[in-house]
């Protein structure tokens, strides 16, 4: 998992574009205490725990400890379904350690966004579809960050200010960009944006009915001339034990249970690009995609003959 957000956090990356996350988990230690805390969401109870050091210079609202997702039309406010949001000061360890920056913690429910990027189609998002389910993600990211990108300057040229991606190419295979976690055996699916001022926004979504999935998002802000590296590091012995935490446990026939806890499991995002890879090339890649694969096909057959030749 640290690993998983160091790598995101090179200037490689950001500059390549690719977003390259292999999911890591670590085992973060921390003497930092955590609480359990419960939200009902109609009846499928969200549990998790998180240490209660908050940050004293952001004052925050009480958390939300029940809401309504069934009635579809109440996220027409777009607060509603928010549930939680904390800072956290992140410092360097031991009695004197000096602050390095500030980790935010998002919790909310989100309703399905209308399906605005039509990659596969124009019908409105089914994501109990392990597919619709990941376009939806890279739906909502354009729709949280275009508008974002055309407002706010880039350091690196070439590159959005807020970067992020679905998948990437790899000769041949597609590979996701998204992130496999099962935390208390229920599968989580992860993203990140990069940021400006050397920001990282970690997402981790859940499907929770037809019309909405729970979104807990963690945005990593290190001060100026701290190396990210260790901010990360740092901070990670915060936010893992709250992931570690994260359980749904669902009302009673719930069909969404039977999915993350079950149909799931055992099977990644790459793999389910993979396995409509006909069907989602030239969307996701271009009209041209094909004839570019046949073409480095054929020019690395080249390079492979030169060689023998000149052995």
């Amino acid at each position: 998992m640290l690993l998983t957000r160091l790598t995101h956090y090179s200037v490689i990356l950001m500059i390549s574009g690719l977003l390259q996350l292999i999911g890591f988990k670590a085992n973060a230690a921390t003497s930092v205490p955590v609480h359990p805390r419960q939200i009902d969401l109609s009846g499928n109870v969200f549990q998790f725990s998180m240490p209660e050091n908050f940050s004293k210079d952001m004052p925050a609202a009480d958390m939300v400890e029940q809401l309504d997702i069934k009635d579809i039309k109440k996220f027409d406010d777009p607060e509603y379904g928010n549930i939680i949001r904390r800072w956290w000061d992140i410092k360097r360890p031991g009695f004197f350690g000096k602050d390095i920056g500030i980790v935010m913690m998002d919790m909310s429910v989100q309703r399905v966004p209308d399906n605005q990027q039509k990659i596969l189609h124009g019908k409105p998002y089914d994501i109990s579809n392990r597919l619709d389910f990941l376009m939806m993600i890279y739906d909502q990211l354009h729709q949280t960050y275009d508008q974002l990108n055309e407002e706010t300057q880039s350091n690196y040229e070439g590159i959005n200010a807020y970067e992020y991606g679905c998948c990437h190419l790899i000769g041949d295979d597609i590979r996701s960009h998204y992130r496999d976690y099962t935390y208390n055996n229920q599968k989580w699916i992860g993203y990140s944006v990069s940021a400006p001022n050397s920001q990282l926004i970690v997402g981790f979504v859940m499907p929770l009915t037809a019309d909405v999935y729970l979104e807990l998002v963690f945005t990593y802000s290190p001060n100026h001339n701290i190396l990210p590296n260790e901010f990360l590091r740092i901070a990670d012995e915060t936010t893992q034990p709250i992931e570690d935490s994260l359980y749904v446990n669902f009302a009673p026939q719930n069909p969404f249970k039977t999915l993350v806890e079950d149909e799931w499991i055992n099977t990644t995002n790459t793999d389910i690009l993979m396995m409509h890879k006909e069907e989602i090339l030239v969307p996701l890649f271009g009209p041209d995609i094909r004839q570019q694969l046949e073409e480095s096909k054929r020019k690395a057959i080249e390079l492979m003959e030169e060689i023998n030749q000149s052995d």
